[in-house]
């Protein structure tokens, strides 16, 4: 790989497209001060990439374009193309994934623009990339934008000014060693970030961890719901089948008792309808007459049910207010107190039994008159009709109330004993009457009542109904809670099968109920919901928290990966820096004793102690420790010479003069042992007298071996030893020319 050609336009003075061809070992570059040498070598640094407008004697970005003379225009940009010959292919990318930049060209243009507003376009082969890409391609072959394959004036002894740090940093690069930096800064830059990273992840987990904690009891909460829910859905599942079960057997219980009712009173429906009643056909008067005491009496017979209800509330709450006196009655008298109420009573009784005499029933009456007297005379106090004047004013009452009632229902008896008296003489008479038709009467009484019976039996059957209707609205209400409870997606009755043996009675269904409401008040007590939305953020804090555990796993893993990536860089750079240092010593030795006639040179690498933040933090005195493993080291590099017949090792000691040769004999050593491409040097030789410019000359040739040698000069003996002058004028428009002259051609012209 070669220096094949330069191209400039619009650079500094440089306003017309100008083109440097380098295609011989050495070409120097001559011309007054002033005619635009210099900017050669500016825009050499400037197209690999220099950043610092201030090395290009310029403050900005606008200050490299040509300002415009009296004939010339001031131009917008300036651009500066260096081409390479590329046919071995020494050209590469570290990054590989970069696909936009493709090298495999047997010339590799490299091309950088400036615009008047100070931006930066930077090219190679016409595709546009960025500046670090341009750094990373010339240091894969051992150039850099002002490295030290450039020295400008006043430059020679940079090495020798740098500090012992810089000093090694400058000789890498020397080296060839800057892509190692490269790969050494982005590893480092990736462990930065990967330590930022791991610290950022591990912040995160500390902060979802009470959160996490938290959404898990939730979830615990949720879950034991919903084992709550899915044993309440069985339980459901098994109540629904057996009430179903229930109110279907109920139901076809009534259906039969019902057909059976209407198959009975469709018999008697028609019955009537083809048997006229006897005495509404001979007496209908007194036929109309039963009828009307038959509905009084089915009146009557409805308050008399009405009065035992309400005396079966009464009596139930005398019971228990009876019991609080238990005590209080026992130490009463066993005399009988009959009260004038008891003894009225009494007597109605018996004239009302008396009143009922007549030839067939005498004995009966009597016997009915002897109960009653023996039911009086062994009347117990704490019966319904005594009167206990040791009672509470509310037993009292409740007495009072029920006495009301019994005297009601026995008013009633007693109505409906007196309309039946004289249904029985109406019928008595229609029989009396109609002897005829006894047997008639017979049969349509008998239907009659069995008429009566029928419609007691249908409305005890009406009855039933309304409770079997009743538990299908309460059946369907518990269902309709089930679905609110669990959901329609979650609660999903199918009937099961039950056995007919089962024995499965109302009695088992309200336990069974009971059941349900234990567990719907647990669930209660939970909390109600499904916890859907709960749940979901727990599993994706779950999840995110995992994330980020495997990610900072990940991240650990990457860092020891990083930090062996270093290591082995740092051991293969110091090997590599190291091995570089001896050779070096050699050439910088041998040229150290050209130039000064003797004595000796050399380059030794210098311990730099350096404390680690985190041990000055744990020290705050700073004192060092040699064994302390936390001191980072770090080595520069110092420089060692003896001058011949002078007592001088120190580089503060040496003249200007033996400090621009010494400074030479580096450049030039470090030029041999690792030979850059192409070499620039500009105006190194300015100090140097005839014998040493002679040396030079000598050192000139010996490193055009090895690269390409671009000279700026003065220095006659140098352009002598030169293939190519360039020479470099200040035309009439203020512009930079450029004339070649190949020195061979010009030997043979004036031979």
């Amino acid at each position: 790989m070669y220096l094949k050609r330069l191209e400039l336009k619009g650079f500094k003075s440089f306003a017309k497209k100008s083109e440097f061809v380098f295609d011989v070992p050495v070409v120097a570059v001559v011309g007054p001060n002033g005619s635009g040498k210099s900017n050669i070598v500016e825009s050499i640094r400037f197209v690999l990439g220099e950043q610092s407008v201030k090395s290009m004697r310029g403050k900005t970005g606008s200050d490299l374009i040509f300002k415009g003379s009296r004939t010339i225009s001031k131009m917008s940009r300036a651009s500066v193309s260096i081409v390479f010959d590329n046919r071995d292919r020494v050209f590469n990318l570290h990054d590989k994934s970069n696909s936009k930049i493709d090298v495999n060209f047997d010339e590799v243009v490299i091309s950088r623009e400036v615009f008047s507003d100070g931006t930066n376009r930077y090219m190679v082969n016409d595709h546009e990339v960025r500046m670090k890409d341009i750094h990373e391609l010339i240091a894969s072959v051992n150039i850099g934008a002002s490295g030290h394959h450039i020295i400008s004036q006043g430059e020679a002894d940079r090495y020798l000014n740098a500090n012992v740090k810089d000093r090694r940093i400058l000789i890498e690069e020397a080296l060839g060693l800057k892509i190692y930096q490269f790969r050494l800064k982005e590893s480092r830059r990736k462990l930065e970030k990967a330590e930022v990273n791991i610290r950022e992840s591990e912040i995160l987990r500390r902060e979802l961890s009470p959160h996490l904690k938290f959404l898990k009891k939730q979830v615990n909460k949720i879950e034991k719901g919903k084992q709550l829910r899915i044993e309440l859905s069985k339980k459901y599942n098994d109540y629904f089948s057996k009430e179903d079960y229930l109110i279907e057997n109920l139901t076809n219980k009534i259906e039969i008792e019902k057909k059976y009712l209407e198959n009975k009173l469709n018999e008697v429906k028609k019955f009537f309808l083809e048997h006229k009643d006897p005495e509404k056909r001979i007496y209908h008067k007194e036929d109309d007459l039963i009828k009307k005491k038959q509905i009084f009496i089915q009146d009557w017979q409805g308050k008399i049910d009405i009065n035992n209800r309400e005396l079966g509330k009464i009596e139930g709450m005398l019971s228990l207010l009876e019991k609080k006196d238990k005590d209080d009655k026992a130490n009463k008298s066993n005399n009988k107190n009959f009260s004038y109420i008891q003894i009225d009573f009494l007597f109605k009784k018996i004239l009302s039994l008396l009143s009922r005499l007549n030839d067939k029933n005498i004995l009966k009456i009597t016997s009915d008159v002897e109960k009653e007297f023996d039911k009086f005379i062994n009347v117990d106090e704490s019966d319904d009709n005594s009167m206990n004047i040791d009672n509470s004013l509310e037993i009292k009452e409740l007495k009072r109330k029920k006495n009301v009632i019994v005297d009601a229902t026995k008013e009633a008896f007693s109505y409906i004993s007196e309309l039946k008296s004289e249904i029985n003489l109406l019928e008595k008479k229609i029989v009396d009457l109609n002897n005829e038709e006894r047997e008639s009467q017979k049969q349509y009484y008998g239907y009659v009542a069995l008429n009566r019976e029928l419609d007691s039996k249908r409305e005890i059957l009406s009855n039933k109904i309304d409770l079997i209707n009743k538990r299908v609205v309460d059946r369907n209400e518990e269902y309709n809670e089930a679905i609110v409870l669990l959901g329609k997606d979650i609660f999903s009755y199918q009937r099961v099968l039950i056995d007919s043996d089962s024995l499965i009675t109302e009695y088992t269904q309200e336990k069974f109920r009971r059941d349900i409401e234990r567990i719907k008040i647990k669930i209660e007590d939970i909390g109600g919901g499904s916890g859907i939305d709960v749940i979901k953020e727990y599993e994706e804090t779950l999840e995110r928290d995992v994330f980020l555990e495997n990610e900072i796993l990940d991240v650990k893993d990457t860092i020891k990966s990083l930090e062996s990536i270093i290591k082995d860089l740092k051991l293969k750079l110091d090997l590599e820096f190291n091995t570089g240092i001896e050779k070096i010593n050699v050439q910088f030795n041998k040229f150290f004793k050209l130039m000064f006639g003797g004595g000796s040179a050399k380059l030794e690498s210098l311990l730099i102690k350096k404390r680690s933040k985190k041990n000055l933090e744990e020290d705050p005195l700073g004192f060092i420790n040699e064994d302390d493993t936390k001191i980072e080291k770090e080595y520069g590099i110092d420089i060692k010479v003896n001058l011949p017949r002078k007592k001088v090792s120190a580089l503060e000691m040496l003249s200007g003069g033996e400090r621009s040769l010494t400074s030479i004999a580096l450049l030039f050593a470090l030029s041999q042992v690792n030979p850059p491409p192409f070499l620039v040097l500009d105006e190194t030789d300015a100090a140097l007298d005839e014998a040493n410019s002679q040396k030079y000359g000598d050192m000139i040739e010996t490193l055009s071996k090895f690269s390409q040698l671009i000279l700026v000069t003065h220095n006659r003996e140098t352009m002598s030893r030169a293939h190519t002058l360039f020479g470099v004028t200040l035309g009439k428009d203020d512009s930079s020319t450029v004339l070649s002259l190949r020195l061979e051609d010009a030997t043979k012209y004036a031979k």
